[in-house]
């Protein structure tokens, strides 16, 4: 049971960070050292010096990676505008500490950092937002992610700005004590600083040697019946929150992850494939999309066909999904489905022009569900069309592009089936 333990919380270790990762890309923020992880890494060091227990540490490490995951469902260009907000796009902003708060609630071994992500932007003059609670009100917690998040965003470079060199940020963190911050932790966070215990872009030797105290755990071999035991289920509402973070992009992508999912489950079923690769190929539909958090909204949202360089930024977006995913150590063969779902059996899809044999069966599986429900799905430049062309789209392509076996037992369900099993598994 502890193998098992440990390995959960390996597990959950990675997603997060994978996680984190998928809102640098959003924001374009991910050079080698993103500053989600950097505030996940400075809240540990902090943390540690303020001899707050390991299970608290160990949460403020994932509080810090996910602290700004409610920012997906900001507009973009809100976020990079350089002029002062308007009322209306300020409350946008402020936003994403709520929706933040609420995606992590979605997670039992995140309740307690629903509140931390809430109240992050929350002062300690009773200023902030979203609740206005002020002084020890705010969980220590809190004050010590809040303090980290706004000294090591400063020194970011920003979509709206440029960054602030550490001498300057460090002058503003003294300038707001007692009144964004706890004194305490401003002094500590200075303190700190000075001795080199922080270090911009780089992990610090200080951390390296916290996280073997206080995160690393021996991780388990995932073998084959990792994928068909409580492992995987234990671990599905992470994966169902990765879907949600990526869907929250876009619109007029709600629910297309989840429907994937279900399409593609169900197709693995009905062909007889085993417990584990059906379940891969539930996971690898439920996350196919994570890379397309790198495209920015004007180009998924834009209301005609892309041109050559935008087509090439959506290309890439398989390519993106395997280096997330790849993060995760149980995530490799589900990284590779991923990056292959827009191949296509006779070497027209991407991003490689792999030919059928040297595509995965469960991609192919993706590549029929994630057909379908694009077709019978609005998009931005298009309205939806009905399940009969969808069902024509897949059949003209059975044997050239689409898995001829696969393809037809879609092409054999009716659609008040498909329409049914939609409705009983999502909510």
């Amino acid at each position: 049971m502890k193998n098992a333990v440990s390995s959960r919380g390996q597990i959950l270790n990675e997603c997060l960070k994978a996680l984190g990762l998928v809102l640098e890309f959003d924001l374009n923020d991910h050079p080698t050292h993103q500053h989600s992880v950097r505030v996940g890494e400075s809240c540990v060091i902090i943390g540690d010096k303020l001899g707050l227990p390991s299970k608290k540490i160990q949460q403020l490490y994932f509080a810090g990676l996910i602290h700004d995951i409610g920012k997906i469902g900001v507009d973009i260009n809100i976020l990079r505008k350089k002029s002062t907000l308007t009322k209306d796009e300020y409350i946008s902003v402020q936003q994403h500490s709520i929706t933040g708060g609420r995606i992590a609630a979605a997670i039992p071994e995140l309740s307690d950092l629903s509140f931390w992500i809430r109240w992050h932007h929350e002062r300690w003059d009773g200023s902030g937002y979203p609740d206005k609670i002020s002084g020890n009100d705010i969980p220590v917690e809190v004050q010590v992610l809040s303090a980290v998040d706004c000294f090591d965003s400063l020194q970011t470079p920003r979509l709206d700005r440029d960054r602030y060199s550490l001498e300057d940020a460090l002058k503003i963190i003294v300038s707001q004590r007692g009144a964004s911050f706890n004194p305490d932790i401003a002094d500590l966070i200075c303190d700190m600083t000075d001795k080199g215990e922080f270090k911009p872009e780089e992990s610090s030797d200080r951390f390296l040697q916290l996280e073997k105290k206080y995160l690393i755990n021996n991780s388990a071999d995932h073998g084959e019946n990792y994928w068909e035991g409580l492992g995987m289920a234990g671990l599905y509402p992470i994966l169902r929150l990765f879907a949600r973070v990526i869907d929250a992009k876009h619109g007029y992508t709600h629910g297309h992850s989840t429907r994937v999912s279900i399409l593609s489950k169900f197709i693995a079923e009905r062909a007889g494939f085993s417990t584990s690769d059906i379940i891969k190929a539930e996971v690898a539909g439920l996350l196919h999309d994570a890379g397309k958090i790198s495209i920015p909204h004007e180009i998924l949202d834009k209301k005609h066909d892309p041109d050559s360089r935008e087509w090439e930024m959506i290309k890439n977006h398989p390519l993106h999904s395997f280096h997330i995913l790849n993060k995760i150590s149980s995530m490799n063969e589900i990284a590779t489905i991923t990056k292959q779902h827009h191949e296509r059996l006779d070497g027209s899809g991407y991003p490689a022009g792999l030919l059928e044999d040297n595509i995965d069966i469960l991609a192919q599986i993706i590549a029929i569900s994630d057909t379908f429900d694009a077709i019978t799905s609005e998009r931005s430049y298009r309205k939806q069309s009905s399940f009969d062309n969808a069902y024509r789209e897949i059949k003209n392509g059975l044997g050239r592009l689409y898995n001829r076996e696969l393809g037809k037992i879609l092409l054999d369900t009716p659609p008040v089936y498909i329409r049914a099993l939609f409705d009983n598994h999502i909510s």
